[in-house]
């Protein structure tokens, strides 16, 4: 059984194995320990503080083996991004051209720098061991996050995007970047998408171009990646296109890759969850379908997939292993959708 729960300062040497799995592209899974201790830092404050709207509240989350202790993967949420530094995305924008002596007229797609996304929040930072991958856990990982967002909403932004990883290389080369940012940038992208990833987003403004760039005086590769996943990564955006997310033309300033966005309460797993009330804590329950579920303390918070017995008067019946995981007892709530 994976579980699903806050960050603490003794994962930081987990923490940055997995960052270390990661790979190129995941900046926010940072590789040295000082920017981990200090991410989990943020995180463990932001569990405990007391909100009346969104800011720059990071939650962070391990997925724990609960038969090995072993910490398999990560995920997160920002409760509202590019409130103190921009967030610059580029967006995909059609022109007509026509001419009407020539009786012709054209469609160009071009690519301008916006900051859309100010204040919304993000689901950020998730990878799983390949190891642990299977039996949905990957799934469960990712969907977690949405039973958290609708038990604290009020945590959040009402408009939730995520960034995903464009196309590039193993050895960090990104297509897109080598046909459009080094030109502006001298510097490979590896060091120009840390150097964002530590905050530092004045030299993109002050060095890219503040005018359209037409799509197609790009070279044919860099034109090809742009809006497409890494192929790693297409399984979490084919699930969030599921949960409700869309791709509407904004995409990463360095390699492209798509940023989706979907309103809170509009979320698939946030509209089907259910809060309910634990009647009683039994052996085993019938075989059914795994749910996710959560409970309701945030400091504390966690979740895990399992099978449960709903009721007929809205309680729920939990097993004992489940129950243990999560630390409930009957008479508390958890909240619960469909994995």
């Amino acid at each position: 059984m994976l579980l699903i729960r806050p960050i603490r300062p003794e994962d930081a040497g987990a923490f940055l194995e997995l960052s270390i799995a990661a790979g190129a592209g995941m900046t926010s899974l940072p590789t040295e320990m000082e920017r981990i201790e200090h991410k989990i830092e943020s995180s463990v404050a932001s569990f405990v503080r007391e909100v009346e709207s969104p800011g720059d509240e990071t939650y962070l989350f391990v997925a724990e083996d609960r038969a090995s202790g072993r910490i398999v993967g990560t995920c997160a949420l920002f409760a509202a991004v590019g409130l103190h530094r921009p967030f610059y995305s580029y967006k995909i924008v059609r022109f007509a051209h026509s001419s009407m002596e020539l009786d012709h007229f054209e469609e160009v797609d071009t690519l301008m720098m916006v900051n859309e996304y100010r204040g919304a929040a993000e689901v950020a930072s998730l990878f799983l061991r390949p190891d642990a991958r299977g039996n949905q856990n990957g799934k469960f990982l990712s969907r977690s996050r949405f039973l958290f967002l609708a038990q604290f909403g009020e945590r959040f932004a009402d408009l939730v995007m995520a960034e995903m990883r464009g196309v590039h290389a193993e050895d960090g080369a990104s297509p897109f970047w080598d046909g459009l940012g080094r030109h502006f940038f001298d510097m490979e992208f590896i060091k120009a998408d840390r150097l964002s990833s530590l905050g530092k987003y004045q030299f993109i403004a002050d060095l890219m171009p503040k005018f359209p760039i037409y799509i197609r005086l790009l070279p044919s590769d860099a034109q090809a990646v742009i809006g497409q996943p890494h192929p790693a990564t297409r399984p979490a955006y084919e699930l969030l296109l599921r949960e409700g997310f869309r791709f509407e033309g904004c995409v990463d300033v360095f390699d492209a890759g798509p940023t989706l966005h979907c309103p809170r309460s509009e979320i698939r797993g946030v509209r089907k969850s259910r809060l309910a009330e634990i009647a009683w804590v039994v052996d085993r329950v019938p075989p059914g379908a795994r749910q996710m579920i959560g409970t309701t303390r945030l400091a504390d918070y966690r979740a895990c997939a399992a099978p449960l017995l709903a009721l007929d008067d809205g309680r729920v019946v939990l097993d004992a292993e489940t129950a243990e995981a999560l630390g409930v007892a009957p008479g508390e709530a958890v909240r619960f959708t469909e994995l």
